[in-house]
């Protein structure tokens, strides 16, 4: 598979049950599985985003990406997710970012891609115990569903509209789809 990898399905329940009570990481976690988005669409989420007007949590989210300009499909939240935006989201201020700067209160931004970056990597290295973290990243979360649903369905235009990518080559390319995986399939 060209470049990072996604995450096992293995390797996401680790890491959900290692997370378990610490904010921000099962935020990170859960929501970046989920909605398949690049890391600087997913720090910039806001509370309106997952939560509605009422203050209850929204059963699918969808945004503007940053990169194409082009909406989302409206991406289903899982129930991982869904409970972990009531356990820490609901009753937050409705413009804050759900993914807060741990300097939020004075400077009212969303966490770094350069934080979100080291998170990931430490996830990987201290807790499921990898020696070699280099093929993973934040991509590797936006990548994880993904992969996932091509396996499942064997549809690249599925995984290309769940993405906004342009492309079916973009996204064959995307999932490491080789012509050789092709062939074997004829």
């Amino acid at each position: 598979m060209r470049g990072k990898r996604p995450l096992s399905e293995r390797q996401v329940k680790s890491l959900r049950k290692l997370v378990e009570g610490n904010e921000l990481h099962e935020l990170l976690l859960n929501l970046s599985v989920d909605l398949m988005l690049r890391g600087g669409d997913l720090l910039q989420l806001r509370v309106s985003d997952v939560l509605t007007e009422s203050g209850t949590v929204k059963s699918e989210v969808k945004i503007k990406q940053q990169k194409t300009n082009k909406t989302t499909l409206s991406i289903p939240l899982s129930k991982n997710s869904i409970n972990v935006i009531k356990k820490y989201i609901v009753g937050r201020d409705m413009d804050d970012f759900v993914f807060r700067s741990q300097f939020s209160h004075f400077t009212k931004r969303p966490l770094s891609i350069f934080q979100y970056s080291r998170i990931v990597k430490k996830w990987m290295g201290e807790h499921l115990g990898l020696d070699d973290v280099s093929s993973f990243s934040t991509h590797s979360l936006r990548k994880t569903k993904s992969s996932v649903i091509y396996q499942k369905t064997q549809s690249v235009e599925i995984v290309r509209r769940l993405l906004g990518q342009s492309s079916v080559t973009a996204t064959s390319a995307y999932l490491g789809i080789e012509d050789s995986d092709a062939l074997e399939v004829a």
